[in-house]
């Protein structure tokens, strides 16, 4: 009978003991959706953008470096007999060399490199500095994909009296979709590489540039 009595207490316990762990998994999974999970996106955010600009950087320095244009390979001025500008002509060609090269090599780096992870110890998902470096490397997968577009502007400015700087620009906007199994998100990156400038003496006719004084 003693026994009876003691083995039913002892059955108790471990019933309250589990109804605590439940509750306590729970009030986890609640923490961990409220905060953990946010920061996550916040890491997998960061990471994106840092290997978005790293594959377009060395994309456009790689086609550039490879292409080797200067100024006159992309245009040419065109002077009056009193030394003003009378136009400045682009080659089409070059043009379009530099803009759809460029597009198709970022766009195969983002094809080819797709899947990246990090890792980041588990105390740093409580957002404290004292353990911030704490517990053991959680590992976290993401992809990234998108689309690419890019274009050729000028930008004129006034360097002096009768002096223009003329800037050839190729401007990188590309699409980023960054995906993990608890985030998705989509970003618009644009950046712009100096491709080619000169020095113009001499008047520009107001047609052909909106000087920046």
């Amino acid at each position: 009978m003693f026994y009876h009595v003691i083995h039913k207490i002892n059955f108790k316990k471990i019933r309250r003991y589990l109804l605590l762990t439940g509750i306590l998994l729970i009030i986890l999974i609640i923490v961990f959706e409220t905060q953990i999970s946010p920061f996550e996106q916040k890491c997998i955010q960061k990471q994106a953008k840092t290997i978005s600009n790293r594959i377009i950087n060395q994309s456009v320095l790689k086609v550039l470096k490879k292409l080797d244009y200067n100024y006159d390979d992309l245009a040419k001025i065109n002077y009056a007999e009193n030394g003003d500008v009378k136009a400045i002509s682009t080659n089409s060609y070059n043009i379009n060399r530099v803009k759809t090269t460029s597009m198709l090599e970022i766009q195969r780096k983002l094809d080819k490199e797709k899947y990246y992870n990090f890792t980041l110890p588990i105390g740093a998902f409580t957002q404290l500095t004292m353990l911030n470096n704490s517990g053991p490397d959680v590992t976290i997968n993401f992809k990234i994909t998108g689309s690419v577009n890019c274009k050729i502007k000028n930008k004129f400015e006034s360097a002096g009296i009768n002096q223009t700087i003329h800037r050839i620009y190729l401007v990188v906007i590309a699409k980023i979709i960054v995906m993990s199994p608890t985030y998705t998100n989509e970003k618009v990156y644009k950046t712009n590489y100096e491709v080619a400038q000169t020095v113009i003496i001499g008047n520009i006719p107001t047609t052909y540039a909106n000087i920046d004084k």
